[in-house]
């Protein structure tokens, strides 16, 4: 009979706490190397959809002249006798981005606004509150963290919102929002007899659609439309007149004014803090000149060239940026 010795049998092997350790501290290591190339990787994909909405906004406002011979304007709702003048002509409180619906291949919710009622109104099927509260995802960048639908509470809804319908704003109810704004000058609402029209592609005082023939600088060389994250802006949603910015101070102003998200304060509604434009892309915000081109715009790009650059027809800076 053949007997198997105790020197016969295989040592048993495994490993030890020490190797063990070492392997979980070696997939620490390759983790943390490849974790920032994951994330740069994922918001280069966010940046490019992100460059790639505003195109399709750029390519929109050029359908939208091609079709009615100028670009959107809403009704005048500010005359130009003074700042802040309410002109009594009925209004819905809708904004040029639902005036491009059709152009960036949303005809059917076009198609169900009713111009001849407020905003806020709530009747039929398909009201224009329901709307508003629908979000479009060709107005949102990915890079923006903050969501698609506004955030309840006062510090992140203005109560003028659907102005100027503002009695019967709904605050509770969370709309759609937009990221991309156009710009109205270097403040809001300046009176006719100090700054003359139109002072920038989305200027909303009382005066005539602006047309190609118009951009007397160049369709390259102004700023139709840039970023600004819905959090950081008193009036969110993509539906109303009053979405749109400023350029009193330089891209990402209200990145360092507010510091981070849900840092604003229910008193932090700014005209001079929160109107300016502003992205979660590093360094700048991306902009759409009125050729449709996308370009990124630093944040440390000097005040004076980048309010040349929104104004259509003061002649600065020539020759546009380059960046």
């Amino acid at each position: 009979m053949y007997v198997i010795h105790e020197s016969n049998r295989s040592p048993r092997r495994g490993f030890t706490l020490v190797e063990l350790l070492v392997v979980i501290a070696i997939i620490g290591v390759l983790v943390a190397l490849l974790l920032p190339a994951v994330q740069q990787a994922r918001e280069a994909a966010r940046r490019m959809q992100c460059v790639n909405n505003m195109k399709q906004l750029g390519l929109a406002l050029h359908n939208y002249h091609d079709t009615f011979g100028s670009f959107p304007k809403v009704p005048h709702w500010f005359n130009g006798s003074a700042a802040g003048s309410h002109s009594s002509e009925p209004y819905s409180g809708f904004g040029w981005r639902v005036m491009i619906l059709p152009f960036i291949e949303q005809g059917s919710l076009y198609d169900q606004v009713n111009w001849n009622l407020p905003i806020t109104d709530t009747t039929g099927v398909v009201s224009n509150f329901d709307i508003v509260q629908t979000p479009v995802s060709a107005y949102v960048c990915p890079s923006d963290p903050t969501g698609n639908v506004s955030k309840i509470g006062a510090q992140y809804l203005w109560t003028s919102w659907c102005n100027p319908h503002n009695g019967s704003c709904q605050q509770g109810v969370p709309v759609g929002v937009s990221t991309y704004r156009g710009y109205v000058g270097a403040a809001y609402d300046a009176s006719l007899t100090s700054v003359s029209y139109p002072s920038a592609m989305f200027d909303r005082r009382r005066g005539s659609a602006l047309r190609m023939r118009d951009m007397v600088d160049g369709t390259s060389n102004v700023i139709a439309l840039g970023e600004i994250a819905p959090e950081f802006h008193a009036w969110p949603a993509w539906a109303t007149w009053a979405n749109d910015m400023i350029s009193g101070n330089t891209p990402n102003y209200p990145m360092r004014f507010y510091g981070k998200i849900g840092a604003r304060t229910a008193t932090q509604h700014g005209w001079t803090d929160g109107m300016h434009a502003g992205s979660f892309h590093p360094g700048g915000i991306n902009v759409v000149s009125v050729d449709g081109s996308v370009k990124f715009i630093p944040e440390t790009i000097d005040l004076t060239i980048y309010r040349g650059l929104v104004h259509p027809q003061d002649g600065l800076p020539v020759g546009g940026y380059t960046p």
